[in-house]
């Protein structure tokens, strides 16, 4: 068989096959938690961090104490901080977080109107601290990059309100 990067289509459809058939991918997850001892915990933690699933939820899953989840979590977010979670977008060159969605330079345009992390957060609830920490870390490594970026969007912007200022 030949090895398949994982795409979009097929998280999208493993969803879908997950409402139709849970019976399958049941055993297809059971199947790769065997392969890979580990993978259950991490994604469960993953999941708090993404507020998918409570601290509680997740100790009686693991059949762990909520401290041992809370220091995991902990763990998880001090890695996450460091890691570099930043790809870029093959078709138009534009550097985004690693789930691709996020576009870095929406991250600090946000952030310096909103005036804080915690306020960009919010805007983008998606986007946990690690995130958040290499958008910051690229900016400051790519800033002409971002402050074109920026640039560019909001002389859009201002365009289009000159040509329908009715729009919002």
């Amino acid at each position: 068989m030949m090895w398949t990067k994982v795409e979009d289509w097929q998280l999208h459809s493993l969803t879908r096959l997950a409402t139709q058939d849970p019976d399958r991918v049941e055993t297809a997850l059971n199947t790769l938690y065997r392969q890979f001892p580990g993978l259950r915990e991490e994604l469960a933690i993953m999941a708090v961090d993404q507020e998918q699933l409570s601290v509680d939820d997740c100790a009686r899953l693991l059949s762990v104490e909520v401290r041992e989840v809370e220091d995991r979590l902990y763990a998880f977010r001090h890695r996450a901080r460091f890691e570099t979670a930043v790809v870029h977008d093959p078709g138009n060159k534009i550097a985004r977080l690693a789930d691709g969605k996020v576009a870095i330079w929406e991250v600090i345009r946000e952030f310096r109107r909103l005036g804080s992390a915690e306020r960009v957060r919010d805007a983008f609830p998606g986007l946990n601290e690690g995130d958040l920490a290499s958008a910051f870390r690229y900016a400051q490594e790519h800033p002409l990059e971002i402050e074109k970026l920026i640039s560019d969007y909001e002389a859009l912007q201002t365009l289009k309100r000159s040509q329908y200022p009715f729009a919002k």
